[in-house]
């Protein structure tokens, strides 16, 4: 006979909801910021099915972050690895960005700043992440250089560094300073660099 009462519970809860409901939680308050009993209110889930199904809240972390990091490679993608790669995909991945309401910055830059309280493991997915950006800004430079676009003596590694530090930068400008008009313009005043 069955043991209807070691049947397992069915779950009432949809993982890609629980998911984004906890990413969006950890990208208002970070890792540190985040109670567990937070994400219980939040998810509808309790302790013991986010341990169970999540690992608790360094796990649940760790797959809302990926969640997040997958979206964001896609963006990143999708605007700087355009053909033909050059200039044009730089200026047009700054204009895209855009602070929208109750801005929290970027869940990867936070992550990042969070280096000493959170896993290695998620650490290193926010740097691949941030490191892949890179190495597409450097595409689209080194692109642009050999198609004349960009002057041959210009130091492409140089620029494509502070073009990550303007990306990462204009992320946490728009947590003081969400104003679009104000990230139009530093933008602007940085890639005249690339003139």
């Amino acid at each position: 006979m069955c043991d209807v009462g070691a049947m397992g519970r069915r779950k009432s809860y949809d993982r890609d909801e629980v998911l984004v409901k906890a990413m969006k939680l950890f990208w208002a308050k970070g890792f540190e910021g985040t109670h567990l009993s937070e994400l219980v209110e939040v998810t509808g889930v309790n302790r013991f099915g986010l341990y169970g199904e999540f690992g608790g809240k360094e796990g649940l972390f760790q797959q809302a972050l990926d969640l997040y990091l997958r979206g964001t490679l896609d963006a990143y993608r999708e605007t700087l690895d355009a053909k033909p790669h050059g200039i044009g995909n730089i200026q047009e991945y700054f204009r895209q960005m855009s602070y929208g309401d109750a801005y929290h910055g970027c869940l990867m830059i936070n992550t990042l700043t969070e280096k000493d309280t959170i896993a290695s493991d998620a650490f290193s997915a926010a740097r691949d992440v941030y490191c892949e950006a890179h190495n597409l800004f450097l595409k689209n430079l080194r692109a642009a250089q050999a198609s004349g676009e960009l002057a041959r003596d210009r130091d492409v590694d140089a620029l494509a560094n502070l073009l990550s530090t303007l990306d990462s930068g204009l992320s946490i400008h728009g947590i003081v300073s969400p104003s679009n008009s104000e990230k139009d313009a530093i933008a602007a005043q940085a890639l005249r660099l690339l003139e």
